[in-house]
């Protein structure tokens, strides 16, 4: 016979609103102005009108139930930040140098498969049977592996040299047979040929002895080698686009003293359209009333979500910069302190999942540079005298460290472990190499240089 059991449980059980209400919350400025055109368009009771006067955050909450600004700042130094500018795409511009080599048109179309088939690196990641197998049960067209393999002899000598390689060793060798034709030249693409496991793994000492060269022969083929791009694919996009980081807060000194503002990048207004508030007063039906009614609150509501999400940023972000207040006044890191999201939600007294999403995604813009808000925070780390500094500061300190060094001998983790114990920062060596790999820094034997 089955028992019954009584459990009492706790949950929170969101409304449909208060879910859109998160999901405004945690998208970045750059998104906003796209979620707000989709609520204008299935929304015909919304609308927004141009107004260039900027409001003051502090009375957002006086300002009129039927508009108010959603994007403001008297900042006149914000400036949207280009990170990536393509004018066209690498498959465009390398099928652009096909029209110039009076191919036939079977093997145009072969070319042009391998080209869409490069991948973000500009490499061809797949086996040779595979894309032929490919184009065979998906467009019923036989290829051999002898015909794949000239057509993408052609993609090799298309430019930027190195894409269409099946491997990072192709690629590099790609590069170097187009340089021309001179001693250290030949001498890079036999160390690559005939050394290149010895050559990743920089066992200088092996390929000295196997090729009988001089330590100065083999500096020069890394030299070359290491000018040479390991991505040729870098410098475009799969589409045509331009990317940009617009940042969400913009913090300056005033009169000494962090001021945080929202970016300000359009002087347009939300409220409810007036036209469907008369309707609603004139109509007499009573499904009619019901339709702008309903139009109308959903209206009312998406203006005051953008508004709370407008106040409750804000209020996050002074909490951030009042707690980073001397990092945000001097741009140095050495006075960034420890700071988690529990931290933050305490002094705003919001749940942490708020805050979360507040700092996720989130730019903000100082006179030291552009970054994302949650780089801000960092772990605790207590040195001796009882002090706690962020572990961004120790991460600072390593990567100084492994700068300074003689790279023909450089630190092992251990001994990066007991430098750092020596400014009182006494971590184990499995936490040197954590932080090593976070700060994407290779291990002391593939930073060795001759």
């Amino acid at each position: 016979m089955q028992k019954q059991k009584l459990q009492l449980k706790q949950g929170i059980n969101l409304s449909p609103q208060q879910i859109q209400f998160l999901s405004l919350l945690q998208i970045p400025l750059a998104s906003l102005h796209s979620r707000i055109q989709e609520e204008l368009e299935e929304n015909p009771a919304l609308e927004e009108s141009e107004n260039s006067e900027d409001i003051n955050i502090d009375e957002l909450e006086e300002e009129n139930n039927n508009s108010y600004k959603y994007r403001h700042s008297t900042n006149s130094e914000y400036s949207e930040i280009q990170i990536s500018n393509t004018d066209e795409s690498l498959s465009s511009h390398l099928k652009k140098q096909l029209l110039t080599l009076n191919l036939p048109e079977d093997e145009v179309f072969l070319i042009e498969y391998l080209i869409d088939s490069l991948d973000h690196n500009g490499w061809i990641s797949r086996e040779l049977f595979s894309i032929s197998d490919d184009l065979l049960i998906n467009l019923n067209l036989e290829f051999s592996e002898d015909e794949i393999e000239k057509s993408l002899l052609v993609v090799q000598s298309l430019e930027p040299h190195g894409v269409g390689a099946r491997n990072l060793k192709e690629c590099l060798l790609i590069q170097l047979k187009n340089k021309g034709e001179d001693e250290i030249i030949e001498r890079s693409i036999s160390v690559l040929e005939n050394q290149y496991e010895r050559f990743s793994k920089k066992n200088f000492e092996g390929i000295i002895k196997e090729l009988g060269i001089s330590e100065g022969q083999l500096k020069e083929v890394y030299e070359i080698i290491e000018k040479l791009n390991p991505f040729p694919a870098s410098n475009f996009s799969k589409t045509i686009s331009s990317s940009y980081i617009t940042p969400d807060f913009l913090v300056n000194i005033v009169e000494e003293k962090n001021v945080v503002s929202l970016t300000n990048t359009s002087g347009k207004e939300l409220r409810v359209n007036s036209s469907y508030q008369k309707m609603m007063k004139e109509t007499k039906d009573k499904e009619a009333q019901e339709f702008i009614q309903k139009k109308i609150e959903s209206a009312k509501w998406f203006k005051n979500a953008i508004l709370q999400r407008e106040m409750t940023l804000i209020k996050v972000m002074n909490a951030i910069v009042s707690h980073q207040e001397k990092y945000f006044y001097t741009g140095d890191e050495k006075e960034l302190k420890p700071m988690i999201l529990a931290d933050i939600a305490n002094v705003v007294n919001m749940n942490i999942s708020t805050i979360s999403r507040v700092s996720n995604s989130k730019y903000v813009q100082t006179f030291f540079g552009t970054f994302l808000l949650k780089e801000l925070f960092s772990e605790a780390y207590t040195k001796d005298n009882g002090d706690q500094v962020s572990t961004k500061v120790i991460k600072k300190r390593l990567s100084e460290i492994i700068e300074s060094e003689d790279k023909r001998n450089p630190y092992t983790d251990e001994r990066l472990s007991e430098l750092l114990g020596e400014d009182k920062y006494h971590i184990a060596r499995r936490t040197v190499a954590k932080y090593r790999e976070e700060l994407g820094i290779e291990t002391s034997k593939y930073r060795r240089e001759l």
